[in-house]
């Protein structure tokens, strides 16, 4: 039998980990990729995805067992854990549910706002820097650009991600609405993390100049280093949300970062103007709910955003899945007639190997001419036989057939097959 190489999935996303536990997961990512060199390892190759709202690696390996308890300890290492709290928090699948969840990622299937586009090049630059360090095997390789022309598809086909939508972006239009515009506005983003990186990005895509920046845990000054923003110490923190026209709180550090004591404060200052509009995009919720009650505040929150995703989506998104459904049902066919190759190429090696004698039987007797008229001859009949058995081949492996077809070979040609390829 062939030696069973399996691609497998371990990971979590949104759905099932908070935002701060994410971010911890996204910050250890460079460190649980230096540690899964596949360089004499458990595995064949690695690559890891690590976002803002997703953590996951998808590796390749003949000992599933070996290699899980190898990626939990290298996960639990970089995060300073246990592998049992690892193993708690992650989730794994094999199979063809690895093709049916990257895909979907890829697709944007999987994101908060359905069809964002974002994660498809999030996917591509995590396979870059896995091919960077030498980490990526054939059918990760593989793995990874079918996803990439589902996603393409997925786009051309239906025109999810096409829009430029992601979560910041429809709340920032339903934002607009209310402030008649985002451009020339200015702005408070709460919080540092990865995120508050993709939403500084872009507000300033709108038209946003005036940027200022506050952090729970005093990184508001090493935040504006690199950022076109102005920190905001705590003193400073009311003043400010009293005068900005729109705050953003994407922090998703444990409890509240406006409750309801900071608004009323806020709102003593803020006599005679508008409404302070706020949109919170934390998992955990930065904007505590009651402060949506009160006059002169306007809450946008994650529940607001994920229900503006226009009704056309649905058909869209239902396209996207028949899409993905075939994508995966024709890599697992190119998986499976992959695996019939090593035999192919023995077995046309094993006749090569006669052809070879022969000519080489012609050109002592008859000389080079000759040799190079029986070579040319010898050649087309060779390909002609092979061509039914190599196309049997990969039709037997399709259907899960192809040890009888090992067999077969072995019985007729006495050919030791690399199993291993």
């Amino acid at each position: 039998m062939l030696s069973f190489v399996a691609l497998v999935f371990i990971g979590t996303d949104f759905h099932d980990t908070p935002l701060t536990d994410l971010e911890k997961f996204e910050a250890a990512s460079a460190q649980v990729l230096n540690t899964l060199s596949p360089h004499d390892s458990f595995l064949e190759g690695v690559v890891v995805l690590a976002t803002c709202n997703r953590f996951e690696i998808y590796f390749e390996a003949e000992s599933f067992h070996d290699s899980m308890d190898y990626v939990t300890s290298a996960v639990a290492t970089a995060l300073g854990v246990s592998s049992e709290v690892v193993t708690s928090m992650l989730k794994v699948l094999y199979g063809d549910s690895v093709p049916q969840h990257l895909f979907s990622v890829a697709a944007g299937l999987e994101s908060m706002i359905v069809g964002e586009e974002e994660i498809s090049g999030q996917v591509k630059r995590s396979l870059s820097l896995a091919h960077q360090r030498g980490y990526v095997s054939k059918n990760l390789n593989h793995l990874f650009q079918n996803a990439a022309s589902v996603a393409k598809a997925v786009t051309t086909e239906t025109g999810l991600g096409a829009s430029g939508r992601s979560v910041i972006t429809t709340a920032l239009d339903v934002a607009s609405e209310e402030l008649g515009g985002i451009a020339g506005k200015s702005v408070l983003l709460i919080g540092t993390g990865a995120y508050s990186r993709v939403v500084s990005a872009a507000i300033q895509r709108q038209g946003v100049d005036n940027i200022f920046v506050y952090s729970r845990a005093g990184r508001a000054e090493k935040f504006s280093e690199n950022h076109e923003t102005t920190p905001v110490s705590k003193e400073q923190l009311v003043q400010v949300m009293a005068e900005v026209d729109l705050v953003i709180s994407a922090s998703g550090a444990p409890g509240y970062a406006v409750d309801v004591t900071l608004a009323q404060e806020v709102l003593a200052y803020r006599s005679g103007k508008s409404d302070l509009v706020l949109i919170d995009v934390s998992l955990s919720k930065d904007v505590a709910p009651e402060v949506s009650q009160l006059e002169q505040m306007s809450v946008i929150d994650l529940e607001q955003i994920k229900h503006r995703a226009p009704q056309e989506h649905i058909e869209s998104v239902l396209t996207a899945r028949e899409i993905i459904h075939t994508a995966v049902t024709d890599f697992e066919n190119s998986m499976a007639s992959r695996s019939i190759d090593p035999v192919v190429a023995a077995l046309r090696s094993h006749i090569g190997l006669w052809v070879d004698e022969e000519i080489e039987s012609v050109r002592r007797k008859s000389g080079n001419s000759a040799a190079e008229e029986v070579q040319k001859s010898l050649r087309k009949v060779t390909n002609a036989i092979l061509h039914a058995p190599s196309v049997k081949a990969k039709e037997l492996a399709v259907d899960g057939n192809h040890d009888d077809y090992i067999n077969a070979v072995r019985l007729l040609f006495n050919i030791e097959v690399n199993e291993g390829g």
